[in-house]
């Protein structure tokens, strides 16, 4: 249950991506941004309040690495799986590459599309339950979506919703795409629910809004805690690759 906008202009090093997170309502609370450190590398990433793990970030490499369920997929009840989130930190961490892992050891988790995204490309690293495979994508725009009530329906619409009202008519620069990824993210067409980019259930709801920009070496990483169509705080970082922090 989430959605993955991503942006990429390589003549310019331009790279962005902004994600909502949708979350049962019964979920704990997430944790703001915070500078996760290795022996292997640092990366920028919101924590996940229950496992520990992470839905999206950055890596000092500039690579930028998300993650959404794959509903479509056969279900398997795991008896102890092991959360997704910690994959996500793993790889950003540069702990693991994504092509590093077996079919048994994901065996443990739950199917996912992995995301890493870079100026160039996009790969994505897509684990149903009994297969794992690499899919490729270099489009300008992208948008992917998840929906455990709605499955392929909810990309199909939030695509649809993309071209139809925020497509621009030229590539933006950062600042451009940053106003664009919130307000789309935001939207609730074609109509507040399920398909909505800001999703709305019974049950579950989009709880957090991440927008992250590269442009050439600079960082803007943005991280609302809360609905993308409510007023409320966000909180707005800016750093580089080589000055790689969350702080003044």
């Amino acid at each position: 249950m989430c959605t993955s906008f991503i942006y990429r202009n390589p003549s310019k090093g331009i790279l962005g991506v902004g994600f909502n997170r949708d979350e049962s309502f019964k979920r704990k609370p997430s944790l703001s941004p915070q500078l996760l450190e290795s022996s292997s590398g640092k990366a920028i990433a919101p924590i996940d309040g229950e496992a520990g793990g992470t839905w999206i970030g950055i890596s000092q490499t500039g690579e930028i690495i998300c993650l959404v369920n794959f509903y479509e997929a056969t279900l398997k009840l795991l008896r102890n799986p092991v959360s997704r989130g910690l994959l996500v930190r793993s790889v950003l961490l540069g702990e693991r590459t994504p092509e590093s892992y077996s079919v048994s050891e994901l065996e443990k988790y739950y199917p996912f599309k992995l995301f890493r995204v870079q100026k160039e490309k996009t790969e994505i690293f897509i684990w149903d339950g009994n297969s794992y495979k690499t899919e490729m994508d270099s489009e300008t725009f992208a948008v992917f979506g998840s929906s455990f009530t709605q499955g392929p329906k909810a990309q199909i619409s939030r695509r649809e919703t993309f071209d139809s009202h925020f497509r621009p008519s030229e590539l933006p620069d950062a600042q451009d795409f940053i106003h664009m990824a919130k307000s789309f993210l935001s939207s609730h067409l074609p109509e507040q629910g399920a398909l909505s980019p800001c999703m709305h259930r019974r049950d579950a709801h989009s709880v957090s809004r991440t927008v992250i920009t590269l442009d050439r070496a600079s960082v803007y990483f943005s991280y609302k805690n809360s609905q993308p169509c409510e007023e409320g705080p966000e909180e707005d970082y800016n750093f580089t690759l080589t000055e790689f922090r969350t702080s003044a």
